[in-house]
Protein backbone atom coordinates (compact mmCIF):
# COMPACT_ATOMS: atom_id res chain seq x y z
CA UNK A 1 0.00 0.00 0.00
CA UNK A 2 1.31 3.70 -1.14
CA UNK A 3 1.92 6.20 1.34
CA UNK A 4 -1.28 8.15 -0.72
CA UNK A 5 -3.29 4.84 0.61
CA UNK A 6 -2.88 5.30 3.99
CA UNK A 7 -2.83 8.94 3.74
CA UNK A 8 -6.64 8.57 2.36
CA UNK A 9 -7.53 5.76 4.24
CA UNK A 10 -6.50 7.93 7.77
CA UNK A 11 -8.15 10.55 6.20
CA UNK A 12 -11.88 8.86 5.31
CA UNK A 13 -11.59 7.62 9.26
CA UNK A 14 -11.51 10.71 10.93
CA UNK A 15 -14.84 12.42 11.34
CA UNK A 16 -16.55 14.25 8.23
CA UNK A 17 -15.91 17.60 9.94
CA UNK A 18 -12.72 17.14 10.32
CA UNK A 19 -11.76 15.07 6.55
CA UNK A 20 -9.59 17.32 5.14
CA UNK A 21 -10.33 17.63 1.04
CA UNK A 22 -9.19 15.63 -2.05
CA UNK A 23 -7.36 18.76 -3.26
CA UNK A 24 -5.63 19.21 0.17
CA UNK A 25 -4.28 15.51 -0.18
CA UNK A 26 -3.04 16.00 -3.37
CA UNK A 27 -1.01 19.19 -2.51
CA UNK A 28 0.72 17.24 0.57
CA UNK A 29 1.98 14.47 -1.80
CA UNK A 30 2.73 15.94 -4.98
CA UNK A 31 0.25 14.77 -7.05
CA UNK A 32 -3.13 15.65 -8.96
CA UNK A 33 -6.35 15.47 -7.05
CA UNK A 34 -7.89 13.35 -9.87
CA UNK A 35 -5.10 10.56 -8.69
CA UNK A 36 -6.49 10.90 -5.13
CA UNK A 37 -10.29 10.27 -6.40
CA UNK A 38 -8.53 6.91 -8.47
CA UNK A 39 -7.09 6.00 -5.25
CA UNK A 40 -10.05 6.08 -2.79
CA UNK A 41 -11.72 4.13 -5.82
CA UNK A 42 -9.27 1.63 -6.35
CA UNK A 43 -9.37 1.20 -2.13
CA UNK A 44 -13.42 0.74 -2.02
CA UNK A 45 -13.06 -1.72 -4.33
CA UNK A 46 -10.54 -3.70 -3.19
CA UNK A 47 -12.51 -3.62 0.50
CA UNK A 48 -15.32 -5.04 -1.33
CA UNK A 49 -13.46 -7.94 -3.46
CA UNK A 50 -11.96 -8.63 0.34
CA UNK A 51 -15.76 -9.85 1.16
CA UNK A 52 -16.41 -11.13 -1.73
CA UNK A 53 -13.37 -13.13 -2.17
CA UNK A 54 -12.43 -12.64 -5.72
CA UNK A 55 -10.85 -9.77 -7.97
CA UNK A 56 -13.71 -8.07 -10.07
CA UNK A 57 -11.90 -7.04 -12.71
CA UNK A 58 -9.77 -9.74 -13.22
CA UNK A 59 -11.64 -12.52 -11.87
CA UNK A 60 -8.93 -14.42 -9.46
CA UNK A 61 -9.33 -15.31 -5.85
CA UNK A 62 -7.79 -12.49 -4.03
CA UNK A 63 -5.66 -14.41 -1.98
CA UNK A 64 -4.16 -15.77 -5.17
CA UNK A 65 -2.81 -11.89 -5.92
CA UNK A 66 0.64 -11.30 -4.65
CA UNK A 67 1.12 -8.02 -5.87
CA UNK A 68 -0.37 -4.79 -6.96
CA UNK A 69 0.25 -1.86 -9.41
CA UNK A 70 -0.69 1.27 -11.47
CA UNK A 71 -1.19 -0.26 -15.48
CA UNK A 72 -4.57 -0.92 -16.23
CA UNK A 73 -7.05 1.52 -16.23
CA UNK A 74 -10.59 0.97 -14.92
CA UNK A 75 -13.96 1.64 -15.72
CA UNK A 76 -14.26 4.08 -12.80
CA UNK A 77 -10.90 5.61 -13.76
CA UNK A 78 -8.74 3.87 -11.39
CA UNK A 79 -5.52 1.67 -12.87
CA UNK A 80 -4.81 -1.66 -11.66
CA UNK A 81 -2.22 -4.22 -12.18
CA UNK A 82 -1.87 -7.69 -10.09
CA UNK A 83 0.38 -10.38 -10.76
CA UNK A 84 -1.39 -13.90 -9.62
CA UNK A 85 -0.68 -17.60 -9.01
CA UNK A 86 -1.50 -19.20 -12.75
CA UNK A 87 -4.36 -21.69 -12.65
CA UNK A 88 -5.08 -20.24 -8.98
CA UNK A 89 -8.79 -19.78 -10.02
CA UNK A 90 -9.14 -22.84 -11.82
CA UNK A 91 -7.87 -25.13 -9.28
CA UNK A 92 -9.66 -23.19 -6.61
CA UNK A 93 -13.64 -23.80 -8.54
CA UNK A 94 -12.61 -27.80 -8.91
CA UNK A 95 -11.64 -27.97 -4.98
CA UNK A 96 -14.86 -25.98 -4.02
CA UNK A 97 -16.60 -28.59 -6.30
CA UNK A 98 -14.80 -31.73 -5.52
CA UNK A 99 -17.13 -33.09 -2.34
CA UNK A 100 -20.28 -33.21 -4.29
CA UNK A 101 -18.39 -34.38 -7.51
CA UNK A 102 -16.84 -37.14 -5.79
CA UNK A 103 -18.57 -38.47 -2.56
CA UNK A 104 -21.48 -39.55 -4.25
CA UNK A 105 -19.34 -41.69 -6.51
CA UNK A 106 -17.76 -43.43 -2.91
CA UNK A 107 -21.35 -43.77 -1.48
CA UNK A 108 -21.24 -47.12 -1.78
CA UNK A 109 -18.62 -49.61 0.47
CA UNK A 110 -16.83 -51.88 -1.69
CA UNK A 111 -16.44 -55.66 -1.17
CA UNK A 112 -13.91 -57.19 -2.51
CA UNK A 113 -14.44 -61.17 -3.20
CA UNK A 114 -13.37 -63.03 -0.59
CA UNK A 115 -11.71 -65.86 -2.67
CA UNK A 116 -8.47 -65.44 -4.09
CA UNK A 117 -7.08 -67.48 -7.00
CA UNK A 118 -3.94 -66.05 -6.95
CA UNK A 119 -1.41 -63.39 -5.46
CA UNK A 120 0.75 -61.01 -6.96
CA UNK A 121 1.05 -57.27 -8.32
CA UNK A 122 -1.31 -56.11 -11.18
CA UNK A 123 0.03 -52.63 -12.74
CA UNK A 124 -2.97 -50.40 -14.24
CA UNK A 125 -1.84 -47.93 -16.40
CA UNK A 126 -4.12 -45.00 -17.26
CA UNK A 127 -1.99 -42.69 -19.25
CA UNK A 128 -2.50 -39.31 -21.86
CA UNK A 129 -6.35 -39.17 -21.86
CA UNK A 130 -5.91 -35.68 -22.46
CA UNK A 131 -9.70 -34.59 -21.37
CA UNK A 132 -10.73 -32.10 -23.49
CA UNK A 133 -9.11 -32.86 -26.18
CA UNK A 134 -10.65 -33.77 -29.68
CA UNK A 135 -9.39 -34.97 -32.92
CA UNK A 136 -9.58 -37.52 -35.24
CA UNK A 137 -11.03 -39.87 -32.82
CA UNK A 138 -13.86 -37.94 -31.43
CA UNK A 139 -13.27 -35.61 -28.56
CA UNK A 140 -14.38 -35.93 -24.31
CA UNK A 141 -17.31 -38.01 -24.96
CA UNK A 142 -15.44 -40.95 -26.72
CA UNK A 143 -12.65 -40.78 -24.41
CA UNK A 144 -14.15 -40.94 -21.47
CA UNK A 145 -16.71 -43.93 -22.71
CA UNK A 146 -13.62 -45.88 -24.12
CA UNK A 147 -11.64 -45.44 -20.39
CA UNK A 148 -14.76 -46.42 -18.60
CA UNK A 149 -15.14 -49.59 -20.92
CA UNK A 150 -11.66 -50.62 -19.88
CA UNK A 151 -11.57 -50.41 -16.53
CA UNK A 152 -14.75 -52.36 -15.73
CA UNK A 153 -12.99 -55.48 -17.88
CA UNK A 154 -9.89 -54.52 -15.92
CA UNK A 155 -11.72 -54.41 -12.43
CA UNK A 156 -13.15 -58.49 -13.32
CA UNK A 157 -9.81 -59.05 -14.06
CA UNK A 158 -7.96 -57.52 -10.89
CA UNK A 159 -10.22 -60.23 -9.06
CA UNK A 160 -7.05 -62.58 -9.18
CA UNK A 161 -4.60 -60.30 -7.87
CA UNK A 162 -3.35 -58.99 -3.76
CA UNK A 163 -2.57 -56.08 -4.88
CA UNK A 164 -3.04 -52.80 -7.27
CA UNK A 165 -0.47 -50.13 -8.71
CA UNK A 166 -3.29 -47.80 -10.41
CA UNK A 167 -0.76 -45.41 -12.15
CA UNK A 168 -1.66 -41.90 -14.02
CA UNK A 169 0.60 -41.84 -15.96
CA UNK A 170 0.26 -38.16 -16.64
CA UNK A 171 -1.42 -35.69 -19.22
CA UNK A 172 -5.20 -36.66 -17.87
CA UNK A 173 -6.24 -33.16 -19.18
CA UNK A 174 -5.51 -31.44 -22.68
CA UNK A 175 -4.83 -28.14 -20.65
CA UNK A 176 -4.86 -24.73 -22.98
CA UNK A 177 -1.72 -23.45 -22.74
CA UNK A 178 0.92 -26.24 -24.69
CA UNK A 179 -0.08 -24.54 -27.91
CA UNK A 180 -2.09 -21.72 -29.00
CA UNK A 181 -4.10 -24.28 -31.01
CA UNK A 182 -5.48 -25.83 -28.11
CA UNK A 183 -8.28 -22.58 -27.67
CA UNK A 184 -9.35 -24.11 -30.39
CA UNK A 185 -9.95 -27.87 -30.87
CA UNK A 186 -11.02 -28.24 -27.26
CA UNK A 187 -14.51 -29.39 -26.40
CA UNK A 188 -15.02 -28.08 -22.63
CA UNK A 189 -13.00 -25.31 -20.30
CA UNK A 190 -10.41 -26.03 -17.80
CA UNK A 191 -12.57 -26.62 -14.82
CA UNK A 192 -14.44 -29.13 -16.57
CA UNK A 193 -11.25 -31.18 -17.79
CA UNK A 194 -10.32 -31.13 -14.67
CA UNK A 195 -13.76 -32.38 -13.55
CA UNK A 196 -14.22 -35.16 -15.99
CA UNK A 197 -10.69 -36.12 -15.29
CA UNK A 198 -11.34 -36.42 -11.73
CA UNK A 199 -14.80 -38.02 -11.71
CA UNK A 200 -12.77 -40.84 -14.47
CA UNK A 201 -10.06 -42.13 -11.98
CA UNK A 202 -12.09 -41.44 -9.38
CA UNK A 203 -14.43 -43.99 -10.79
CA UNK A 204 -11.32 -46.26 -11.21
CA UNK A 205 -10.66 -46.63 -7.78
CA UNK A 206 -14.21 -47.20 -7.11
CA UNK A 207 -14.50 -50.33 -9.77
CA UNK A 208 -10.63 -51.51 -8.52
CA UNK A 209 -11.35 -51.23 -4.67
CA UNK A 210 -14.08 -53.41 -5.48
CA UNK A 211 -12.08 -56.01 -6.45
CA UNK A 212 -8.75 -55.76 -4.77
CA UNK A 213 -9.03 -55.03 -0.63
CA UNK A 214 -5.15 -53.21 -1.49
CA UNK A 215 -4.74 -50.74 -4.02
CA UNK A 216 -1.91 -47.93 -4.61
CA UNK A 217 -3.41 -44.62 -6.48
CA UNK A 218 0.40 -43.01 -8.54
CA UNK A 219 0.38 -40.09 -10.13
CA UNK A 220 3.44 -37.91 -11.61
CA UNK A 221 3.09 -34.36 -13.22
CA UNK A 222 3.30 -34.36 -16.62
CA UNK A 223 3.46 -31.08 -19.32
CA UNK A 224 -0.29 -30.96 -20.11
CA UNK A 225 -1.09 -30.47 -16.63
CA UNK A 226 1.36 -27.96 -15.68
CA UNK A 227 0.86 -24.72 -14.39
CA UNK A 228 1.65 -22.30 -16.74
CA UNK A 229 2.13 -18.31 -16.67
CA UNK A 230 2.05 -18.50 -20.73
CA UNK A 231 1.68 -20.73 -23.53
CA UNK A 232 4.73 -23.34 -24.18
CA UNK A 233 7.22 -25.77 -22.48
CA UNK A 234 8.93 -22.42 -21.17
CA UNK A 235 6.48 -21.25 -18.69
CA UNK A 236 5.67 -23.23 -16.12
CA UNK A 237 4.53 -21.46 -13.60
CA UNK A 238 6.03 -22.86 -10.33
CA UNK A 239 7.14 -26.21 -8.71
CA UNK A 240 6.53 -29.72 -10.83
CA UNK A 241 3.51 -30.00 -8.07
CA UNK A 242 1.44 -27.38 -9.07
CA UNK A 243 0.00 -30.00 -11.53
CA UNK A 244 -3.44 -30.50 -12.37
CA UNK A 245 -2.82 -34.44 -11.84
CA UNK A 246 -2.00 -34.08 -8.87
CA UNK A 247 -4.63 -31.85 -7.74
CA UNK A 248 -6.99 -34.96 -8.58
CA UNK A 249 -5.00 -37.04 -6.74
CA UNK A 250 -4.93 -34.75 -4.18
CA UNK A 251 -9.11 -34.19 -4.04
CA UNK A 252 -9.41 -38.02 -5.09
CA UNK A 253 -7.47 -39.01 -1.65
CA UNK A 254 -9.42 -36.55 0.74
CA UNK A 255 -12.90 -38.27 -0.55
CA UNK A 256 -11.57 -41.09 0.35
CA UNK A 257 -9.87 -41.02 3.43
CA UNK A 258 -12.33 -42.46 6.33
CA UNK A 259 -14.68 -44.31 4.60
CA UNK A 260 -15.26 -47.82 5.09
CA UNK A 261 -14.00 -50.34 2.24
CA UNK A 262 -11.46 -47.77 1.39
CA UNK A 263 -8.84 -48.48 4.22
CA UNK A 264 -6.42 -50.69 1.85
CA UNK A 265 -6.47 -47.54 -0.65
CA UNK A 266 -3.17 -45.68 -0.77
CA UNK A 267 -1.70 -43.11 -2.24
CA UNK A 268 2.04 -42.06 -3.62
CA UNK A 269 3.04 -38.58 -5.46
CA UNK A 270 6.60 -37.61 -6.41
CA UNK A 271 8.25 -34.93 -3.78
CA UNK A 272 7.14 -31.31 -4.88
CA UNK A 273 10.41 -30.66 -6.89
CA UNK A 274 11.11 -33.95 -8.93
CA UNK A 275 8.39 -35.14 -11.89
CA UNK A 276 9.39 -39.22 -10.95
CA UNK A 277 9.15 -41.30 -8.11
CA UNK A 278 9.30 -45.01 -7.70
CA UNK A 279 6.99 -47.40 -5.80
CA UNK A 280 7.18 -50.92 -4.64
CA UNK A 281 5.60 -54.54 -5.70
CA UNK A 282 4.29 -56.88 -2.90
CA UNK A 283 7.61 -58.94 -3.46
CA UNK A 284 9.89 -55.90 -3.35
CA UNK A 285 10.18 -55.00 -7.01
CA UNK A 286 10.74 -52.01 -7.81
CA UNK A 287 9.33 -49.68 -10.49
CA UNK A 288 10.16 -46.15 -11.73
CA UNK A 289 7.69 -43.85 -12.60
CA UNK A 290 7.61 -39.98 -14.78
CA UNK A 291 5.46 -39.09 -17.57
CA UNK A 292 8.74 -39.05 -20.16
CA UNK A 293 8.25 -35.39 -21.31
CA UNK A 294 11.38 -34.32 -19.55
CA UNK A 295 13.28 -37.33 -21.69
CA UNK A 296 13.17 -34.55 -24.92
CA UNK A 297 12.22 -38.04 -27.55
CA UNK A 298 11.55 -41.17 -26.40
CA UNK A 299 14.81 -42.56 -28.19
CA UNK A 300 16.38 -40.65 -25.02
CA UNK A 301 14.40 -42.31 -22.26
CA UNK A 302 16.94 -45.00 -21.29
CA UNK A 303 19.60 -42.36 -21.38
CA UNK A 304 16.84 -40.05 -19.12
CA UNK A 305 17.06 -43.37 -16.94
CA UNK A 306 20.46 -43.99 -16.66
CA UNK A 307 21.20 -40.70 -15.58
CA UNK A 308 17.99 -40.89 -12.95
CA UNK A 309 19.81 -44.00 -11.65
CA UNK A 310 23.26 -42.62 -11.72
CA UNK A 311 21.88 -39.79 -9.81
CA UNK A 312 19.93 -42.11 -7.37
CA UNK A 313 16.79 -39.24 -8.22
CA UNK A 314 14.23 -41.09 -6.50
CA UNK A 315 15.49 -44.26 -5.74
CA UNK A 316 15.73 -44.78 -9.86
CA UNK A 317 18.95 -46.62 -9.11
CA UNK A 318 16.46 -49.25 -7.67
CA UNK A 319 14.30 -49.59 -9.88
CA UNK A 320 13.93 -52.83 -12.30
CA UNK A 321 11.22 -51.63 -14.42
CA UNK A 322 10.94 -47.83 -15.94
CA UNK A 323 7.16 -47.23 -16.80
CA UNK A 324 6.49 -43.85 -18.48
CA UNK A 325 3.48 -42.17 -20.98
CA UNK A 326 3.96 -38.90 -23.26
CA UNK A 327 4.64 -40.60 -26.75
CA UNK A 328 1.35 -42.26 -27.16
CA UNK A 329 2.52 -46.18 -28.27
CA UNK A 330 3.10 -49.55 -26.50
CA UNK A 331 6.65 -50.69 -26.26
CA UNK A 332 8.60 -52.63 -24.02
CA UNK A 333 12.45 -52.22 -24.32
CA UNK A 334 15.26 -53.96 -22.57
CA UNK A 335 18.30 -52.01 -21.14
CA UNK A 336 21.39 -52.19 -18.87
CA UNK A 337 21.42 -55.35 -16.98
CA UNK A 338 18.08 -56.58 -18.05
CA UNK A 339 16.01 -53.53 -16.79
CA UNK A 340 12.77 -52.87 -18.55
CA UNK A 341 11.53 -49.38 -20.13
CA UNK A 342 7.46 -49.55 -20.71
CA UNK A 343 6.15 -47.22 -22.70
CA UNK A 344 2.44 -46.68 -22.01
CA UNK A 345 0.04 -45.98 -25.16
CA UNK A 346 -2.36 -43.20 -25.15
CA UNK A 347 -6.14 -43.17 -24.92
CA UNK A 348 -7.07 -39.94 -26.18
CA UNK A 349 -8.64 -39.10 -29.40
CA UNK A 350 -5.69 -39.23 -31.78
CA UNK A 351 -3.34 -36.47 -33.00
CA UNK A 352 -3.96 -36.13 -36.82
CA UNK A 353 -0.83 -33.41 -36.12
CA UNK A 354 1.15 -36.45 -35.81
CA UNK A 355 0.10 -38.68 -38.22
CA UNK A 356 0.12 -35.71 -40.66
CA UNK A 357 4.00 -35.65 -39.91
CA UNK A 358 4.90 -39.28 -39.53
CA UNK A 359 1.90 -41.08 -41.11
CA UNK A 360 1.60 -43.13 -37.56
CA UNK A 361 -1.41 -43.10 -35.20
CA UNK A 362 -1.92 -45.57 -32.23
CA UNK A 363 -5.16 -47.11 -31.20
CA UNK A 364 -6.77 -46.00 -27.36
CA UNK A 365 -5.74 -48.30 -25.22
CA UNK A 366 -5.39 -48.97 -21.25
CA UNK A 367 -2.54 -50.85 -20.03
CA UNK A 368 -1.93 -53.55 -17.62
CA UNK A 369 1.14 -55.68 -16.62
CA UNK A 370 2.45 -58.03 -13.50
CA UNK A 371 4.75 -56.96 -11.63
CA UNK A 372 7.08 -58.98 -9.30
CA UNK A 373 10.78 -60.99 -9.38
CA UNK A 374 12.28 -57.94 -10.54
CA UNK A 375 10.77 -57.90 -13.82
CA UNK A 376 7.33 -56.91 -15.42
CA UNK A 377 5.17 -59.75 -17.82
CA UNK A 378 1.54 -60.49 -19.19
CA UNK A 379 1.50 -57.21 -20.76
CA UNK A 380 -2.48 -56.54 -21.82
CA UNK A 381 -3.98 -53.80 -23.76
CA UNK A 382 -7.63 -52.72 -23.09
CA UNK A 383 -10.31 -51.42 -24.87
Amino acid sequence: MSPLDEAIIANDSLPPAQRRTNQAIADEYNTSEAAVRRHRKALKRRSEQQQQGTDAYFGVPIEAISARGKTVRLADGSYEKITWKPGAAERAEVKRLAYEDIAPIFAEKPTPPAERRRSGTLVVVVSDMQIGKTDVRGGTKETVRAVRSAIRGIAQAAAAYDEIILVDCGDSTENFTNTVSQAQTCDMGLVEQIRTAQGVLADAVRQLAKACPSITYVAVPSNHCQVRSGIGRSNRANIAADDYGLLIQSNIQMAVEGRLGYEGVGFLAPSPHLESLTVHAQDGTVMGVTHGHAAGSKGRVADWFRGQAFGCVAGMQNARVLLHGHWHSFSVQTVGDSRQIICAPTVDPGSSWFQNASGESSLPRLLTFELGQGTSSGWRLWS
